[in-house]
């Protein structure tokens, strides 16, 4: 096996998708420099009061409440004033869908500060977010490394972000999926579906602007923007994708979690141990939407019946999403995808290897 590396390691996911778990576990390893979340707004304006602050047992996100502060690789790196060296609260969710041949120095800049702060200790950088997806075709070309995509069951992803209500109110997650989807050129047609529009002024200004639009806005509405951004972003990652993991499998079936931390050795020489993963249980109940016939109209409004059924990785989503939205009636455009997905050879049940 390679010994690793100073080549940088990108690990890409949605909210609520095991990322902080899998860079937890980045995290473990001495030769390793992992940040968290490295385009999350917060690094703005961040303080080590802040960073000693932002904790498993203070966030509320039911992760395992154990080590050292999430930030704590970006103490390092602070302004006297507060704030990332480099980083700009535009980076978080502006651009979320980065075309690859854009030119966008200053979140170059910051993203080398990141990997050379990490070269500079002798350890391998690991960049793990829940903001990277659309813009890893950006990454990938002006920084090369290893790109490894999560990817979750969409239906009980979104019932993760649903089950931190406290409130009928929407969560961060679900406002940052509005946000998302109202502000990129290849969900217009869904953003209009749902009656979003653009919003102006800082993201902090723009998500309250989205709150209270839609703070009582039904259940559906917020899934049906989730699924939007959920097909949009992996349509774009996963033929990027030098790896792609299937967080539900990951704790479910140890085999699967070997030959998974194998290929991440052999790829970055990175040995990683995923023996203590435990896939959550299914979150049940919750609202009563009609899952299958909100994805469908979504689908068909953002016209990606084609894309859905190319061959190569991106089948790894259509069969995300032909077992979260199991086949019923005859339905445009889900029979074409069926009926084009079987063209191809290939059952929707397969499993991916």
């Amino acid at each position: 096996m390679p010994r690793p590396s100073s080549a940088p390691i990108f690990v890409h996911s949605g909210w609520r998708c095991s990322s902080t778990y899998v860079w937890h576990r980045f995290r473990a390893v001495p030769e390793v420099m992992a940040y968290y979340e490295p385009w999350h707004e917060q690094l703005a304006w961040l303080t080590p009061e802040r960073i000693e602050h932002e904790r498993p047992a203070t966030s509320g996100l039911r992760h395992p409440n154990e080590g050292l502060p999430y930030l704590s690789e970006f103490a390092g790196l602070l302004r006297p004033d507060g704030g990332v060296r480099d980083f700009e609260a535009r980076l978080a969710l502006d651009d979320y869908f980065l075309p690859p041949g854009r030119e966008d120095p200053g979140q170059a800049v910051y993203v080398e500060t990141l990997i050379a702060e990490a070269r500079r200790q002798d350890r391998t950088p690991v960049l793990a977010c829940c903001r990277t997806l659309g813009r890893i075709g950006w990454l990938r070309r002006r920084f090369g490394g290893t790109h490894i995509v999560l990817i979750r069951d969409p239906v009980q992803q979104w019932r993760s972000f649903y089950s931190l209500r406290k409130r009928p109110r929407p969560t961060y997650f679900e406002l940052c999926q509005y946000v998302i989807l109202s502000e990129a050129a290849c969900g217009e047609a869904g953003a209009r579906r749902l009656g979003l529009t653009a919003g102006k002024g800082e993201l902090g200004d723009r998500i309250r602007a989205v709150r209270k639009r839609l703070k009582r806005a039904p259940a559906r509405v917020s899934f049906a923007a989730f699924l939007a951004v959920y097909v949009l972003s992996y349509v774009a990652a996963l033929p990027r994708a030098d790896l792609v993991i299937d967080v539900d499998r990951l704790g479910g079936d140890p085999e699967y979690a070997r030959t998974m931390a194998t290929a991440i050795q052999v790829l970055t020489g990175v040995k990683l141990d995923f023996s203590d993963c435990r896939t959550p249980p299914p979150h049940a109940g919750g609202p009563l939407i009609d899952y299958r016939r909100e994805a469908v109209a979504m689908i068909e409004a953002l016209d990606l019946s084609a894309a859905l059924t190319a061959p190569g990785s991106v089948q790894t989503l259509y069969r995300k999403l032909v077992r979260a939205l199991p086949e019923r009636e005859p339905a445009t455009p889900w029979a074409r995808m069926l009926a084009l997905w079987r063209e191809h050879g290939l059952k929707p049940g397969a499993v991916e290897a």
